[in-house]
């Protein structure tokens, strides 16, 4: 089935991540030749400049943008936000029949991208085509890593969500010589309030870069070791060899992956534990993190790309 070139506003949010693994519902889209525009209520305003400048995006717009055009200018309005944001899309950019409908809110937390490709699927889009998440962004000279360096995302966001972060970010940065860290300052900030410390060798781009100009730093590196968190998602989407650590959260709920992004767990018992005993096994040591070793993420990550 194919649109008639119909507008549609895409209502989109939450964390990185999650508007990564949004951008298989904006590919569909396109290739039913509808014209997207995107309403934002990202975690991070920045994360607008990754969806900009894109084919298959019209334009990024905001609250307030929407706020003034209302819902009268498209012809139907996709409510794609994560259950734990739904609160934030506002009826009235939409009515009954106008708004493309919800799929059931646990599927979100079976296949995320499956979630938001049913939005799709409801407009035609056939059930067996599921295009990888992917960015519009490559290497940019201004901001490159050198060639085959290895990049590493220690951080994820603060709070609770600290306990999906990998401990060993700096040992690693020892076992290779071109090595470079993104993200920003709470990033480098442990449970205790210490920060963590790189051997000198290492090239930080901490908070002295842009969300964008990180994804393009992150198009040229030779590998990219991360969390669980939208920089690690980044990084695959743009096409770079990705290795994501993870321990309490799970993995298979995110969906498929694309060919250069590689998962490696510890594989304890208790885990993924975040969706029912939150960390309650290990009594919130994270031993699936604590005990994933720095020589297993070395040899995996050998094992991707020279770094």
């Amino acid at each position: 089935m194919s649109s008639d070139g119909s507008e549609l506003l895409v209502h989109l949010g939450a964390g990185v991540g999650n508007i990564v693994l949004a951008t298989p519902l904006l590919v569909a889209l396109h290739e039913l030749n509808f014209t997207v525009d995107v309403l934002l209520d990202a975690d991070y305003p920045q994360s607008a400049d990754l969806l900009r400048p894109w084919c298959v995006v019209r334009k990024v717009l905001h609250r307030q943008n929407c706020d003034r055009m209302g819902s009268r200018a498209y012809s139907r309005v996709v409510p794609a936000m994560p259950p734990f944001y739904r609160h934030r899309f506002s009826h009235g950019f939409g009515q009954s029949g106008q708004t493309v409908p919800r799929p059931p809110e646990p599927s979100f937390y079976q296949n995320e991208q499956e979630f938001y490709l049913s939005f799709a699927r409801a407009l035609g889009f056939p059930a067996d085509r599921s295009p990888l998440y992917r960015l519009p962004i490559g290497p940019d000279d201004a901001s490159a890593a050198p060639a085959h360096s290895l990049v590493l995302a220690p951080g994820c966001k603060t709070g609770e969500m600290m306990a999906k972060r990998w401990p060993y970010f700096v040992q690693l940065a020892e076992q290779f010589e071109n090595v470079g860290v993104v993200g920003t300052v709470d990033d480098l900030r442990q449970p205790d309030g210490t920060f963590l410390s790189f051997p000198p060798h290492v090239r930080s781009y901490v908070g002295k870069l842009t969300l964008r100009q990180t994804a393009e730093l992150m198009a040229a590196a030779g590998a990219v070791v991360g969390n669980d968190s939208g920089l690690s998602h980044v990084a695959g989407a743009v096409g770079t060899p990705t290795l994501m650590l993870f321990g309490p959260t799970p993995d298979r709920t995110l969906g498929r992956l694309p060919p250069n992004v590689q998962v490696l767990r510890r594989g304890v018992p208790c885990e993924p534990c975040w969706f029912h005993a939150r960390l309650r096994a290990c009594a919130r040591r994270m031993d699936c993190l604590r005990d994933l070793s720095v020589q297993a993420v070395a040899d995996a990550v050998r094992g991707m790309a020279p770094a």
